[in-house]
Order: structure tokens, then C-alpha cells, then sequence
């Protein structure tokens, strides 16, 4: 009889605990998943922060706008002059902005932090009477311009 109820208690314990195996698993799965979501969220994040440096240039643009309205030509158009604000420097406040810099009506902006090597420049063309259009070139690292919204760089 005793030696009936020593099988029956072996039998009947429970396994508590996962085994070396099925940790392993896990963390291999976890690692996968890393592998995909980090890039992804490193691309959204640089996406988001070129937000702020795309709508750096707006004041600006509507100045030099102004500034070829007024004197009737790009060259008097820079920054500190003719109604046009100051260029930005590195010392500026900006999380993502290093230097905003307006000569002859052409505006340029560069990145820094997480957006360091991105830029572009607005070149404008037209005036006397007629519309002014902005002509963008964009500035990237290995010319990974695939960053910047569609259609935005010419």
C-alpha cells in the first residue's frame, strides 16, 4: 500500500516554472519584435521633429515675400535687413532648428540633434508684378531624402 501512494504523490505534483527552452523562446520572440518596432519608432520620431523644421522657414518666406515685393529684386533681401528678422544661430532655443540664414531672398535652414546633417534650402523666383514661386532643395545624409514629405523637395 505504501508503495501505491508514493506514485500516486509523484504523479499528482504539479510543475511549477517555465523551463530554459521556453524562456528562451520568449526572449527570441521580444528580440524579433525589437528589431522591427525600433527603427520604425527612430523613423517616426525624426519624421515628427522635421515638422518643426519645415515650418521654420514660414516667417521668413512671407518677409523675403514682402521684401521682393518692396525693393523689386532678391539682393537687398537678407536676413536683419529690409524688414526681414535676424538669422538664427546655433545659440537659438530650438530643439531641432541649428541655423535659419536669409541671403539675396534665398532661405536656408539646417537641423541638429536628432535631425543633424538635414536641411533644405528655398530659393525664390518670380516677382516684379508676378508671383513668387519657391524652388526647395533638400539636404540629407547618403541623400536619404525619402524623410521629407512627397512632393516637398524639387
Amino acid at each position: 500500500m505504501q508503495h501505491f501512494n508514493l506514485k500516486c504523490n509523484v504523479k499528482n505534483k504539479l510543475k511549477h516554472g517555465f523551463t530554459l527552452v521556453e524562456l528562451m523562446i520568449v526572449i527570441a520572440i521580444i528580440a524579433v519584435l525589437a528589431t522591427i518596432a525600433v527603427p520604425s519608432y527612430q523613423s517616426y520620431t525624426r519624421k515628427a521633429a522635421l515638422s518643426e523644421l519645415l515650418q521654420a522657414s514660414t516667417p521668413y518666406r512671407g518677409e523675403v515675400e514682402l521684401c521682393i515685393y518692396n525693393t523689386g529684386a532678391t539682393t537687398g533681401c537678407s536676413g536683419g535687413s529690409n524688414g526681414i528678422q535676424p538669422d538664427k544661430t546655433a545659440e537659438n532655443k530650438s530643439k531641432y532648428i541649428k541655423t535659419i540664414a536669409t541671403a539675396a531672398g534665398k532661405i536656408s535652414v539646417s537641423g541638429k540633434s536628432s535631425l543633424e546633417g538635414y536641411g533644405y534650402t528655398l530659393t525664390p523666383s518670380g516677382g516684379n508684378g508676378s508671383e513668387i514661386s519657391w524652388a526647395v532643395a533638400c539636404i540629407a545624409p547618403n541623400s536619404d531624402t525619402a524623410i521629407f514629405p512627397v512632393g516637398f523637395c524639387s
